[in-house]
C-alpha cells in the first residue's frame, strides 16, 4: 500500500465537503453513512534491452578503412566498454586478422556489356512495314514492280498522303499515280532507329562494349573481413494489474495523482502490497540475452463510497496531482435500474395513450 493512501477520516471529510456544496439546502446522507471500499491500482511497464550477436563475412568494393572499428577474437567473449551501449545503433566489430584485399574476377573494374555482348552496337531490322499501306497495296501495278535501273538501294523514309486517296509515282516500276505515298511502292520504309543501317549504337555501354563492374564498382578489387555485430533491442512489457480501473471513472483517473516509481534493476518498494508484488514478480524474471532493464510503476488508491442502505448514487474518492482528494459522483447499479424502470414506464404510458387515441 502506497504512503499516499488517504485515511478514512480524510475520505469522509472530502465526502462531507462535497455533499455540503451539492446539497443546496436539501437533507441528504451524511459522510458517516457511507461504506468505504478501497481499490489499490497498479500499472506499469518493464522495458528490457536484449542483446543479439551475429557474425558474417563481408565484401566491399575497393579499399575500406576499418581502423576505427573494435577488434575481437571470439565474438561471444567480447566485453563491452563503458561507452559501448549498442541500443541506439549496432556496434560493428572486425575479427582480428581477417581483413584482406583481393582482386575482383573482372580484372580491371570493367565487364563485357550484356546488351551488345561487347560489339558496341545492337542489330536492328533495317526496314519496317509501311504504316500507310501495311505492305499490301504498295503499288497497283505489282506485275511490273521492281528491277528497273536506279532502284533505291534501301527503303525510303516514311511519307504521308496529302489527300486520303492520293497515289504517287512508284519508284520500283515508275508507274504514275500507282504507289502508296508512304513507301512509294516498296511496301516497307526505312527504320527510324537505324536509318536502314541494320545496327544502332549500344546506349548502356556508351558504344564502348564494356560497363562498370557491379561487384567491385569499377575498383578492380574488394576488401573482405569477418564482421561481428552486437545489437541491443528495446522490448517493453505491460504490467497486468491485479485490479482494473473502475470503469465508471476510468477517464478521470488518468489525471489522478499516481505515485510514481522508477526501479531499474533495484529492489521493489518496501511499501508494495503482497498483491502488487505478486503481480510484478513474473515480469522481473531475467530473459535470454537481457542486459539492462527499466521498471516503471505507478500506484493509486481509489475509495468507493456507497450508502449503507439503498441509494441511487455512489462516490469515488482519489488524490489528484496536487495531493488533494477529488470526489466523483456516479449513478449506482440501483439508481440505473430505477432509471431504466422509469423510462420503460414512460414509454408504456405513451404507447397506451396512442392506442386509446387511435381507438376513439
Amino acid at each position: 500500500m502506497a504512503a499516499e493512501d488517504p485515511t478514512d477520516d480524510e475520505v469522509r471529510g472530502a465526502l462531507d465537503a462535497f455533499l455540503t456544496r451539492g446539497g443546496k439546502g436539501h437533507p441528504g446522507p451524511s459522510a458517516t453513512d457511507f461504506i468505504l471500499t478501497r481499490v489499490h491500482l497498479l500499472e506499469g511497464t518493464v522495458t528490457r534491452s536484449v542483446e543479439d550477436r551475429t557474425e558474417e563475412t563481408r565484401h566491399r568494393p575497393g579499399t575500406v578503412d576499418l581502423s576505427q572499428r573494435p577488434l575481437y577474437d571470439v565474438l561471444d567473449d567480447y566485453k563491452l566498454g563503458p561507452h559501448e551501449t549498442p541500443l541506439d545503433q549496432p556496434l560493428d566489430l572486425v575479427g582480428r586478422g581477417t581483413v584482406h584485399l583481393r582482386s575482383c574476377d573482372c580484372g580491371n573494374g570493367r565487364r563485357r556489356c550484356a546488351d551488345c555482348n561487347g560489339m558496341t552496337y545492337r542489330p536492328c531490322e533495317p526496314a519496317q512495314v509501311c504504316a500507310e499501306c501495311q505492305g499490301v497495296t504498295a503499288c497497283t501495278q505489282h506485275l511490273k514492280h521492281g528491277g528497273l535501273p536506279g532502284t533505291p538501294p534501301r527503303p525510303p523514309k516514311q511519307g504521308r498522303a496529302v489527300r486520303p486517296d492520293e497515289r504517287v509515282t512508284c519508284e520500283g516500276c515508275h508507274s504514275p499515280d500507282s504507289a502508296c505515298p508512304g513507301c512509294r511502292g516498296w511496301g516497307k520504309v526505312r527504320c527510324p532507329d537505324c536509318q536502314a543501317r541494320g545496327r544502332v549504337p549500344c546506349a548502356p555501354c556508351g558504344r564502348t562494349g564494356t560497363v562498370r563492374c557491379a561487384t567491385c564498382e569499377g575498383h578492380g578489387n574488394l576488401t573482405s573481413w569477418t564482421a561481428g555485430r552486437i545489437t541491443w533491442t528495446s522490448r517493453t512489457e505491460e504490467v497486468t494489474s491485479p485490479v482494473p480501473r473502475p470503469r465508471r471513472v476510468a477517464t478521470e483517473l488518468g489525471s489522478g495523482g499516481w505515485h510514481q516509481d522508477r526501479l531499474g534493476d533495484g529492489p521493489l518498494p518496501d511499501d508494495l502490497s503482497p498483491a502488487h508484488r505478486a503481480a510484478l514478480e513474473p515480469h522481473l524474471r531475467r530473459r535470454k540475452g537481457e542486459k539492462a532493464r527499466q521498471v516503471a510503476i505507478q500506484r493509486l488508491t481509489v475509495v468507493k463510497a456507497t450508502p449503507s442502505g439503498s441509494g441511487n448514487l455512489e462516490f469515488y474518492v482519489f488524490r489528484n496531482t496536487d495531493g488533494r482528494l477529488d470526489v466523483v459522483r456516479r449513478l449506482s447499479e440501483e439508481g440505473r435500474w430505477k432509471a431504466s424502470l422509469a423510462v420503460a414506464a414512460v414509454v408504456a404510458l405513451v404507447v397506451l395513450v396512442l392506442v386509446l387515441a387511435l381507438a376513439l
